[in-house]
């Protein structure tokens, strides 16, 4: 499991929710490392083309390629403006931008592992009772997937 010397690994992914949550983990945990990792599913700007209508056949490959190159540099800026952040909080912050999962929380927890994190600090939008279970909960989920401390943080109203 994570050791007492470990980092302490954040899910931002840009929004107030996940600034909120860089805050949090900055103030619990000052004195170590962070590290502030955005996921992002592979393919979703063409399935949020597609369920919006706009799209009327597949992609070609090298349109395909092209909107991989634009999410893979997304995901990169996120992840660099959430350490950003962290930085300027006063932490030690190392972005990892990770683009090749359809499973997000898997994909928090994985790395979660992999850098051997003492704590996950995720933000919450709260969606509540009705549309969690139809839109999913991404910390929920992590729940599920780590058996890490898991710190889920609601932004300030």
């Amino acid at each position: 499991m994570s050791s007492d010397d470990g980092p302490v690994l954040v899910a931002f992914d840009g929004s107030a929710e996940s600034e909120a949550a860089v805050r949090t983990a900055v103030a619990l945990f000052g004195g170590c490392r962070l590290i502030v990792v955005t996921v992002w599913e592979p393919g979703l700007a063409a399935a949020m083309t597609s369920a919006a209508g706009t799209a009327h056949r597949a992609p070609s490959a090298a349109m395909a390629a092209s909107v991989g190159r634009v999410e893979r540099d997304h995901v990169a800026t996120v992840a660099r403006a959430g350490a950003e952040l962290a930085q300027q909080l006063g932490a030690v912050a190392e972005p990892i931008a990770v683009t090749d999962h359809a499973d997000v929380a898997g994909a928090i927890a994985s790395e979660a592992d992999r850098h051997d994190a003492r704590a996950v600090a995720i933000g919450s939008r709260g969606l509540g009772r009705v549309r969690a279970p139809l839109l999913g909960s991404t910390s929920q989920a992590l729940l599920r997937h780590t058996g890490r401390p898991v710190l889920v943080v609601r932004a300030p109203t």
